[in-house]
């Protein structure tokens, strides 16, 4: 087969070409980082990046979710706490009030108290996080106002005015969590209002058998807030356990992420040197055919 100088000339370019292509695509890899700068240079794993990205923000947006019910679930545990403690203090009062040695004039006095903590059991259950009251199911807001949740009369009756729908965040894939405790479920049906209301009409009555009864449901009412503050430090757990595995994925994503289109800097430097080599080499070559005249062709 005949070689030409035209085909030698042609071979030169396209070689010089390819080299000059690689030693360009080398370069920007190390200097941005990245093993691919267009889609181009390879679909395949940017297709899998584009995946993988999808999927770091998608977890980002479940570790939001799950900082914000934490938030929420912990705002929530620290109400009940608090109107546990009132209760306990209404409790102490009542056991006070119960003894022999009081009148009605010492039981009007601790009535008084007992009005107190009712009025801050109600202010509790009135607890906003941000401008969300807490306890109100899903009607956080839009209250007229001089309205919340909770409303006292001048009875001392208390009624709720949210409702009893359940705050839910998506804290993986397919996977909801319940945030909330509704104020009917979480004081009214825990009976303290009534607890507290009974109780205080009993000291104003001076009325030691119905003291003793009020003293009893107020027993109850504590029990059943106990339980349910207890079902909000299970939902933080959960919710930690989510954020955990949320962290972990991240991690996870990441990693494989970086494998995917991050330059390994040591492979692309000793690429770049035997490529430069291979250039400066075929340069070389190059020129000492460029320098063949026709005489010494001929």
């Amino acid at each position: 087969m005949r070689v030409t100088m035209n085909t030698m000339y042609s071979q030169i370019n396209l070689d010089l070409s390819r080299l000059t292509e690689r030693l360009a695509g080398l370069t920007d890899s190390i200097s941005s980082g990245k093993q691919y700068q267009v889609p181009s240079d390879a679909p395949v794993k940017l297709t899998h990046a584009l995946g993988l990205r999808d999927s770091l923000a998608e977890t980002e947006q479940y570790k939001r979710g799950i900082s914000y019910g934490n938030g929420w679930v912990r705002a929530t545990e620290n109400v009940m706490t608090h109107v546990t403690d009132r209760l306990t203090r209404a409790k102490e009062l009542a056991v006070e009030a119960a003894n022999d040695t009081q009148n009605a004039g010492t039981r009007k006095a601790i009535a008084q108290e007992i009005k107190a903590i009712l009025e801050e059991v109600v202010s509790l259950g009135n607890t906003r996080l941000g401008n969300r009251y807490i306890l109100a199911g899903t009607r956080t807001t839009g209250y007229p106002a001089g309205e919340a949740p909770f409303v006292m009369d001048r009875d001392m009756n208390v009624e709720y005015t949210g409702n009893r729908e359940e705050i839910t965040l998506d804290v993986s894939s397919g996977k909801k969590q319940k945030i909330n405790l509704d104020g009917q479920t979480s004081l009214m049906e825990s009976g303290s209002f009534q607890a507290l209301k009974d109780l205080y009409d009993s000291l104003m009555a001076d009325s030691q058998p119905n003291i003793e009864n009020a003293l009893g449901k107020i027993d109850q009412s504590i029990d059943y807030v106990s339980d349910k503050t207890a079902e909000l430090g299970a939902v933080a757990n959960s919710l930690e356990v989510k954020d955990e595995m949320a962290d972990s994925m991240g991690i996870i994503n990441r990693q494989v992420l970086s494998d995917v289109e991050d330059t390994d800097m040591i492979d692309a430097i000793n690429s770049l040197s035997a490529t430069q080599t291979a250039y400066q080499a075929a340069l070389g070559a190059a020129s000492k055919v460029m320098h063949v005249t026709l005489a010494e062709y001929l």
